[in-house]
């Protein structure tokens, strides 16, 4: 089963204009990072929550090692739960990959030399059907 949250174009935008998505998927970008080095970026547990709540990040579950310490359950037997939850390496999901995408796309348009306007019928840089 898919942890795939289905995700419209109104969600996508509220997302999007929120300032602090936008940095989190910047930080992140290809890399996972462990919830603390976020926090030293200057984000909080709410923002972190946030992000998390709407499936912008997730936790990396590749990076997660099973010591000896920890039961089946994943339980630290030493009881320190919030120094592992901030050691919890986190990284971007397939939205927070798409949203980073269309950053990327769109910084890369609005650095263009180019200027981007419609060109008028005529412009005769712009093609048209023969009759």
């Amino acid at each position: 089963m898919s942890d795939k949250i289905p995700i419209d174009r109104i969600t996508l935008s509220n997302l999007m204009s929120r300032p602090i998505i936008i940095r989190i998927v910047t930080i992140l970008d290809i890399t996972s990072l462990s919830i603390l080095e976020l926090l030293e970026y200057g984000l909080t547990m709410n923002d972190v929550n946030f992000s998390m709540a709407n499936g912008v990040i997730a936790y990396d579950v590749t990076t997660k090692r099973m010591s000896s310490e920890e039961t089946a359950l994943g339980i630290p037997l030493s009881g320190d739960y919030y120094y592992n939850f901030l050691n919890s390496k986190v990284k971007l999901t397939e939205l927070g990959l798409y949203i980073l995408d269309t950053i990327k796309c769109d910084h890369y348009e609005s650095n263009s030399p180019f200027p981007n306007h419609h060109m008028s019928s005529d412009d005769p840089r712009r093609s048209s059907p023969i009759s």
